[in-house]
């Protein structure tokens, strides 16, 4: 039982749930706080040594080990529930990264297929497109900046729709639709887990 994945207050919920079938109202309360004060910077094996000094009746002392039981599996529910929490939250920052990467590459591969002779006015009308398509606002442009870097997650599809945009005005929908289908099945390669929805 590791203590470092529950707080204070987990672990004192978790003892009063394990004890309240053997004690009730204030005594259980009383209980609760000698083990908050005395045995809550304690590692968990310290539990049998609460029990014992708890269990001052012979009905208790029988019940010593059930009690045990039930402390030690109310720990584990709150423990593995708190990791099932922390697993999920790693598996969303994992996955907004996968999707961060594979729209970051997604861009410019298609970036690189601008001539370098038409590269500042294809940006300038860029700029102009995202703005109006509201992926970015008027105000936060700078000179320079790199525009697509700036899309919130949530706007990258509508990021990429206004850079296809562009690009058909510069080249046209065939060569368009040429170098996304290959900065698509690139960026399928590279980031398998990526959710290629969310950005196309």
């Amino acid at each position: 039982m590791s203590a470092e994945v529950l707080n204070l207050e987990q672990r004192k919920q978790a003892i009063q749930r394990g004890l309240q079938q053997y004690f009730h109202g204030s005594h259980l309360e009383q209980i609760v706080g000698y083990w908050e004060q005395e045995y809550s910077e304690q590692p968990a094996f310290v539990l049998n040594r609460f029990l014992s000094e708890i269990c001052t009746t012979d009905e208790l002392k029988q019940n010593r080990k059930d009690m045990l039981k039930q402390v030690l599996y109310e720990l584990t529910l709150v423990e593995k529930g708190e990791l099932l929490q922390a697993k999920k939250v790693e598996t969303v920052s994992l996955n907004q990264m996968a999707q961060y990467q594979a729209y970051q590459d997604f861009t410019e591969n298609v970036l690189a297929q601008v001539q370098a002779a038409d590269r500042k006015d294809f940006l300038l009308e860029l700029a102009q497109q995202l703005v109006k398509d509201q992926v970015l606002m008027q105000a936060s442009l700078q000179p320079g900046m790199d525009l697509l870097s700036c899309v919130p997650s949530k706007l990258y599809d509508k990021a990429i729709t206004s850079l296809y945009q562009v690009f058909c005005d510069f080249y046209g929908p065939l060569r368009s639709d040429q170098i996304y289908s290959q900065a698509k099945n690139l960026v399928k390669q590279k980031h398998p887990e990526a959710d290629l929805h969310y950005l196309l």
